[in-house]
């Protein structure tokens, strides 16, 4: 047999999953070169911080402000905001700043709220004991900011904007609307007003061919997110990138701009992989956005043969997949403003079939993918190969995705 481990369990055990194959069968690894490159420690998270790619220090832009908040990304990215915080902090405290002129906020835009469990697992004990940490609200308690210069309406969160300093952390990777994530699309949609993140999204029928996993150059929702970030103020930024365990491999702080053009620069080898299309099987593994595991099943569809291939989902989140205000079912034939009902049978026109690999399954989990009986749940890998060897009793070619979550194909 042959043996190929994915990563798994980012919030939890983090581990490796073994996946066996037979030996028949043409495995290819699509592995993304950044994944295997090693974490910073400490004391280089702290001297990246400490040394902007540009403008002045954290610690100099605090001098003299009276308020501080730091947003950081939500459970659905895998940023460990716990190893950047403290030098954070330290560089405000540096500046004259004491523990009740700085709160965090979660940038959840049209997620759903967490409780304290997730804030010590994504802030570390220390944050969460030392500093208020708050959820944003994007239905109540927003102020308007203005407009961008398309036209969509700024509101956002009133904690938020009465801070004379914002300083955002968060993660780089492929991003299907902006390119790559980061920069100042924390902030649009992380702390907006729901009608804010709507508008927002409705720029995605504007110009599609001006969006688009890793189409980041000249992207419109980039545009957007830049426009929000200097009208409300976003002071400082730290992007990080992150490799297949969850570690920070590099590490860009000072304007969004600068940082976000940065390291999405450097994310197009990090993250990328070559096209790799007319596979038979493909297991899209979904680990740094465990719970938004769609984006491994959509970059994992370009696979495989149309109309014959088989696709595995590993959808390995205990917590389900994230609510989603805009995008996700609320009821049984209805959900946020750009949900639109699943009917049987989307699926069997791209592929063959849709296997989820799924230790905790439930119901309403592919609402944003199909209808809940286009797909086969099974709980083990045991029980997918033994289905999988009898849709191949012979030869097949198959693909494996390390993270679909964070890849994307290079042009």
């Amino acid at each position: 047999m042959q043996k190929i481990s994915v990563p798994s369990g980012l919030w939890y055990e983090n581990q490796e999953r073994e996946l066996t194959f037979p030996d028949r069968w043409q495995i290819t690894n699509l592995n993304s070169p950044g994944f295997e490159k090693p974490g910073l420690t400490a004391d280089q998270i702290k001297e990246k911080i400490s040394h902007p790619v540009e403008g002045p220090t954290l610690e100099e832009i605090a001098r003299g402000k009276k308020q501080a908040i730091i947003v950081f990304d939500d459970m659905t990215r895998p940023t460990p905001v716990k190893d950047i915080a403290p030098p954070v902090t330290a560089a405000l405290h540096q500046a004259g700043l004491k523990k009740d002129q700085i709160r965090f906020m979660w940038a959840l835009g049209g997620h759903g709220a967490y409780d304290m469990i997730n804030a010590r697992k994504k802030l570390g004990e220390m944050i969460v004991e030392n500093y208020a940490v708050f959820n944003h609200d994007p239905f109540q308690n927003t102020v308007r900011v203005g407009r961008t210069p398309t036209g969509v309406e700024l509101w956002y969160n009133r904690e938020f904007m009465s801070c004379d300093l914002k300083i955002g952390i968060g993660c780089i990777t492929p991003h299907v609307h902006v390119g790559f994530g980061g920069g100042a699309k924390l902030i649009l949609p992380g702390v907006a007003g729901i009608e804010t993140i709507n508008q927002f999204h409705n720029q995605l029928s504007r110009d599609p061919s001006r969006t688009g996993l890793g189409n980041f150059e000249n992207n419109i929702m980039r545009a957007e997110c830049d426009a929000a970030g200097n009208l409300v103020g976003l002071d400082f930024k730290v992007d990080c990138l992150v490799n297949r365990r969850g570690e920070i491999t590099n590490l860009y702080a000072g304007p969004f701009c600068a940082t976000h053009t940065a390291g999405a620069e450097e994310g197009k080898e990090h993250y990328g992989i070559p096209a790799s299309p007319g596979f038979d099987l493909t297991i899209c593994n979904a680990y740094g956005k465990a719970n938004e595991s769609a984006i491994a099943l959509g970059l994992g569809l370009q696979t495989l043969k149309p109309n014959e291939g088989v696709a595995v989902l590993i959808s390995d989140a205990p917590e389900g997949q994230v609510p989603h205000y805009v995008f996700r079912a609320w009821g049984s034939d209805y959900g946020g403003r750009q949900y639109s009902p699943r009917v049987p049978g989307f699926i069997p026109r791209l592929i063959k079939k849709l296997i989820v690999l799924a230790p905790y399954p439930d119901r309403t989990g592919l609402d944003m993918i199909c209808h809940v009986d286009d797909a086969l749940f099974i709980k083990t890998w045991p029980e997918c190969l033994e289905m999988l060897e009898k849709d191949f009793p012979g030869e097949a070619r198959v693909a494996v995705l390390q993270d679909g979550t964070m890849q994307y194909f290079k042009k």
